[in-house]
């Protein structure tokens, strides 16, 4: 029996790093601006596997966990390093899907000095997903599913939430959702009271993006998790209050993965039974160690080096 089962994304992400990237400040943000036809000498290229999924999953298994990863992947050569990235890392691969006509997905990422991106995705077979790719009998047999983003499939969404609720309570559910998913709560496509969730993970825009739901989903999830990036954020525990929190203070070499490896940290924290202050502690380090490279796996801590640095061992 598998102890952690992620759903989400797997994908290739291509960084490409310059500190002379043209950053300029606008309404909208700051604005990245090349010159279109320009050829660009840049400082670093490099190509890694990534996902909400895959991360996940690769966090989990560096903490100690049996992992298995469920994704939809192409059959292509980049599938091929997917794969092979998981079974490095001793992520069990039994439950991706592979079609044939479809492409593996992947994101370029483009970096520039202060460690923030501008990403352009393709999600491919990543965002493909159906209510027959789930594995129903090892969903049931796996104590924590964590769910990413899946590109907002509605009925795959809604056959996992089925599955958990048919088991009173007996396998616990985290869940990182994307946009697409946070659209569907918003529409009330997805009926809040229908969703056996243990941990609710978000950032600032994500949570203001919901904030006609936002009293709804704290008065059903038993802890949601706000993040701000490098002001922390705030954990809302149902009917307890909430409580803020501050990141690691390290400056980021690169932001990709730090919501993967956060979320990993705390799941695991609540697994391992520490209390929410310290589970979040552990997000917290998982995700200052791994802003301190380029991908969103190299630093991804062991459970000896999280519980460490965290300052609980």
């Amino acid at each position: 029996m598998y102890e952690v089962l992620t759903i989400g994304s797997s994908l290739i992400d291509v960084f490409v790093r310059s500190d002379n990237f043209k950053l300029q400040q606008a309404k909208e943000g700051v604005l990245l601006c090349q010159t279109f036809g320009d050829k660009i000498e840049v400082d670093n290229f490099s190509l890694t596997t990534g996902g909400g999924g895959g991360n996940a999953a690769v966090g989990f298994a560096r903490l100690g966990f049996k992992t298995g990863v469920v994704s939809e992947l192409g059959k292509d050569s980049l599938a091929e390093l997917i794969v092979k990235d998981f079974q490095k890392e001793f992520v069990m691969t039994n439950f991706l899907v592979s079609e044939r006509k479809e492409q593996t997905g992947g994101a370029v990422l483009l970096i520039g000095p202060t460690g923030d991106r501008t990403a352009m995705v393709h999600r491919g077979a990543a965002s493909m997903l159906d209510p027959d790719d789930l594995p129903e009998d090892q969903i049931k047999r796996t104590s924590w599913i964590h769910l990413s983003s899946i590109s907002g499939r509605q009925p795959a969404l809604e056959k996992l939430f089925t599955v958990l609720n048919k088991l009173g309570g007996k396998r616990k559910l985290s869940w990182n959702p994307g946009k697409r998913e946070l659209l569907l709560l918003n529409e009330h496509r997805l009926k809040i009271d229908s969703i056996p969730v243990e941990i609710l993970i978000l950032n600032t825009s994500e949570w203001q993006m919901i904030s006609g739901v936002q009293s709804t989903l704290i008065n059903h999830v038993p802890m949601i998790v706000i993040t701000d990036g490098s002001k922390g954020g705030k954990c809302i525990i149902k009917g307890e209050g909430e409580f803020s929190f501050v990141s690691s203070g390290n400056p980021a070499v690169e932001a990709t993965g730090a919501g993967d490896s956060f979320a990993v940290g705390l799941v695991a924290g609540k697994i391992w039974g520490y209390k929410p202050k310290q589970a979040i502690g552990l997000g917290v380090t998982n995700a200052g160690s791994v802003v301190n490279y380029i991908g969103a796996k190299e630093g991804l801590l062991t459970r000896s080096a999280i519980e460490s640095q965290a300052g609980i061992s």
